[in-house]
């Protein structure tokens, strides 16, 4: 498995999420301490890492939401097979 299959854009389908994720897990030694401000500014510094945002907007909650995740494709239909993951084979 490649490394790049872990990244954030294609962990987390609503950038929503990881904000609430972060806002509830950290810091490790004191979760939930964080503000709403630090978890904005960690979550967009996550998201420019990933290459998700370009960083020329702040964020902020109304900016937050119109993030488009990668993983958000995994939630779409795929148009030939109308199903979800085509390529998965259950036994």
């Amino acid at each position: 498995v490649d490394s790049v299959d872990f990244v954030i854009g294609n962990y987390w389908q609503y950038p929503t999420t990881l904000f609430d994720y972060i806002r509830r897990a950290m810091p490790l030694q004191a979760p939930g301490t964080l503000s709403d401000n630090e978890v904005y500014a960690l979550v967009a510094y996550l998201l420019y890492q990933n290459g998700v945002i370009d960083g020329s907007e702040p964020m902020n909650a109304q900016t937050l939401p119109k993030v488009q995740m990668p993983a958000r494709a995994i939630l779409e239909l795929d148009p030939t097979t109308q199903k979800r993951f085509p390529w998965l084979r259950l036994p």
